[in-house]
C-alpha cells in the first residue's frame, strides 16, 4: 500500500466514524433523534385534529 491509499482510507474511516455520530449518535443533537421528536410532534398533532377549520 502506498502512502497516499493510507491517508484515504485513515480519512474514510474518520469520516465514516464522524458520520455515524452525527446520524446516531447520542445525545438530542443527532438526526435520529431530531426525526424521532419530529415524528412524535406530527401524531400528537394529527391525532388532536378535529376537522375544524381555523
Amino acid at each position: 500500500m502506498g502512502m497516499k491509499q493510507l491517508v484515504v482510507l485513515g480519512a474514510m474511516i474518520a469520516l465514516g466514524i464522524f458520520m455515524y455520530g452525527l446520524i446516531a449518535g447520542s445525545g438530542d443533537k443527532s438526526i435520529l433523534t431530531g426525526l424521532g421528536t419530529a415524528w412524535e410532534k406530527n401524531i400528537e398533532t394529527r391525532s388532536s385534529y378535529t376537522g375544524e377549520i381555523l
